[in-house]
């Protein structure tokens, strides 16, 4: 019983930490992977391949800057 592994649960704060893949293009969070290749990304929305990483957070405010509206307020 003593090997036995317990889930934790996360917190929102350690939810919005985790690192977003985002395409720069259209902003889209669909970001699809190639089978079979490393480092190939592409948007599923827009088909860009520019696809770049960076927290929920600053997604959030270069979508809003670019969209004038908050994505995640209007999605919930």
């Amino acid at each position: 019983m003593s090997n036995l592994v317990t889930k934790t649960e996360k917190s929102p704060e350690d939810y919005n930490q985790e690192p977003v893949y985002y395409c720069k293009h259209c902003l889209s969070l669909r970001i699809m992977g190639v089978a079979g290749m490393d480092d190939a990304e592409y948007c599923d929305e827009c088909g860009s391949t520019n696809i770049e990483q960076t927290t929920i957070e600053e997604w959030e405010r270069m979508y809003k800057e670019k969209h004038g509206i908050s994505y995640l307020d209007n999605k919930y």
